[in-house]
């Protein structure tokens, strides 16, 4: 699989018209997040309705044309300034610059929390804005390619790229669509960043440790499962390489570890472990490439091996990416779980597939001065390529909100046009078909066992068929899976998973998790980028995800008890949604527990409309 442009292509130059952007972009998701979460309480103007203002001594901050989405989400606005009681009026284009403002407002300055969450603005900043001078290069490399071909699609492009999507996947990494630090990669320097992040399409040169058998625990789907004979197969040439530079091999495992880990964190956390030799360093190479997350890798090559989930001890977006010991257990414990369940509902296989964790290994090291086993694991997830049929493709949902620098329209348009979507109801059959297909995997998992996935938009992937029609879905990822115990034990499964903060005691803590992951972020975005083409509007397209919503739950109801519907109606369809606090969680330093803060509710607008 080779990158577009190839990695001998010197880093960009990062010119004024990428600060720039890169400061728009930054300045519109802190705006996004302080006025989501409550945290900056501007007021409406009453001369001019898109205007807000917050007074203060000696001034006032305004938000000029500011237009807010169904979820209370600002979605575009003129501009952000400072105007003084007396003299002209300070535009405000950077976040760095705002936030200091706006902290002075609010007798914040000082504050350590908000001194750490500009530490990761400013590094988020430099690091969008390299991603802006790579993407236009990138761009302009992909018209040059699709015209030379013919190909007048995005999907026609990444077929030829192969690798599952991951191309595809690499060129959407533009950023999480709420996060004020969704560039913020702590720990890294610029050219480390440009060596590991998705958005570049490196090949990352995973190293191959030794454990020793004594420090070694290893976890599978399938019980009694030979971890170096199933290593060797997936992994034959690293495998061989390896052996070849340890003594004693019969003794010791192979652990594939991030090229950042090895260079900044292995050796002096395990340092007595390497002088013992109970851990030993080799020359054997991988190579792999990024998908969405820096630590979760693919094969560069040609192939199917398993993807490779690994921790990095910096931090992106909000905290350290390491790898728990819970988290290894649990997710090989939970895709055996899932894979049962499928095999006894085939309504929910037909819509949902998932790269199964297959097999993981962390060290045991932890005692009660010590909690270093997280900083070196590793999770094999099976390859998405196994899961698709001859004319299928997998788009990262992410994939589909993006731009497309062919036709300059969202990626899910092009994708309904490629499907000769051409009439609003046309559109509207497709978007069902989407959603419905959604609902059948993720919202049946939930309703039915308490399995609410984390299915936002890196961690789905739509499978879109020839015709452009959506098939289904491949679920990737279950460590942000919020799983309610009592429910799963009730439907036959009391399973023993370890203690972690996914498993919860309260229905409501998982509902949180479909609320955000699946009707926020995935659904929600979807509506956004649908309104005006092909004659589509926001509130008609809530109006149909509030029609197959209430079918998924009367069948819930016929399964589980009208009590159990109702519950389920009420929090869905009248409540406010619990909307996920970035900001907030940042000034309580903790990244393990959602911290929500409540945000409109569109059905319950639906509702409102019908009774109107």
């Amino acid at each position: 699989m080779n990158a577009i442009l190839p990695k001998t292509t010197a880093r960009p130059e990062v010119g004024a018209t990428e600060q720039r952007d890169a400061a728009r972009n930054g300045l519109f998701r802190l705006l996004r997040s302080l006025l989501r979460e409550g945290l900056l309480p501007l007021e409406r103007a009453t001369e001019v309705p898109e205007d807000y203002r917050l007074a203060a001594p000696g001034g006032r901050l305004e938000l000029r044309a500011a237009r807010f989405n169904r979820l209370g989400a600002l979605s575009d606005f003129a501009a952000l300034l400072w105007q003084p009681d007396a003299g002209p009026a300070e535009p405000l284009d950077d976040p760095l610059t705002a936030l200091q403002r706006i902290l002075a407002l609010r007798g914040d300055g000082d504050n350590p929390a908000w001194r750490r969450i500009a530490e990761e603005l400013d590094n988020g900043l430099r690091n969008e804005a390299l991603t802006l001078a790579w993407r236009r290069e990138q761009d302009r490399e992909i018209r040059r390619r699709c015209r030379r071909e013919g190909l007048d699609d995005l999907l026609t492009w990444a077929r030829r790229e192969g690798g599952a999507g991951i191309r595809l996947e690499q060129w959407a990494a533009v950023g999480h669509p709420y996060h004020p630090g969704s560039k913020t990669k702590l720990g890294l320097s610029e050219e480390e960043v440009w060596r590991y992040a998705p958005e570049f399409a490196p090949r990352v040169p995973l190293a191959l440790v030794a454990v020793h058998r004594s420090l070694a625990r290893t976890h599978a789907m399938i019980d009694g499962l030979d971890y170096r004979r199933w290593f060797a197969g997936h992994y034959p040439d690293w495998y061989e390489a390896w052996q070849a530079q340890v003594p004693n091999d019969a003794d010791y495992l192979p652990l594939p570890v991030h090229p950042w880990q090895l260079e900044h964190d292995l050796p002096q956390r395990f340092a007595a472990e390497l002088a013992e030799g109970r851990l030993r360093l080799t020359d054997a190479r991988f190579a792999a490439t990024p998908t969405l997350s820096c630590r979760t890798l693919a094969p560069a090559e040609e192939g199917l091996a398993p993807y490779i989930k690994l921790p990095v001890a910096a931090q992106m977006t909000s905290s350290l990416r390491n790898l728990s010991r819970s988290s290894v257990v649990n997710a090989t414990r939970l895709s055996a779980l899932l894979q049962d369940i499928l095999g006894q509902r085939p309504d929910i296989a037909a819509a949902l597939r998932c790269q199964w964790d297959e097999a993981g290994l962390h060290l045991d090291v932890d005692d009660a001065t010590r909690d270093d086993a997280r900083y070196l694991a590793v999770l094999f997830r099976r390859h998405p390529g196994r899961l698709l049929a001859a004319r299928e493709q997998a788009v990262v949902v992410a994939a589909l909100f993006v731009t497309s620098p062919l036709s300059g329209l969202p990626l899910v348009v092009e994708v309904m046009r490629r499907a000769g979507i051409s009439s609003t109801d046309q559109a509207r059959d497709w978007f069902r078909c989407y959603c419905d297909r959604l609902f059948d995997g993720v919202l049946s998992l939930y309703l039915d066992y308490g399995i609410a996935l984390e299915a936002h938009q890196q961690n789905l992937m739509a499978v879109i068929d020839e015709g452009g029609q959506p098939r289904g879905f491949i679920n990737r990822d279950v460590g942000g899976v919020s799983l309610h115990c009592p429910t799963l034990a009730s439907r036959g499964w009391p399973i023993d998973f370890a203690p972690a903060d996914t498993l919860v005691a309260h229905r409501d803590v998982a509902r949180v998790t479909v609320s955000h992951a699946v009707m926020q972020s995935h659904v929600g975005e979807l509506i956004e980028r649908l309104d005006g083409h092909f004659g589509l509007s926001v509130a008609a397209l809530w109006r149909d995800v509030a029609g197959l919503l209430e079918r998924h739950l009367e069948r819930f109801g016929e399964r589980q008890g009208e009590a159990a519907r109702r519950a389920e109606h009420r929090a869905f369809f009248a409540a406010p949604w619990p909307g996920t606090a970035f900001i907030r969680m940042r000034l309580q330093d903790q990244s393990t527990q959602a911290v929500c803060h409540p945000i409109p509710n569109p059905l319950n607008e639906v509702l409102a409309s019908r009774h109107a």
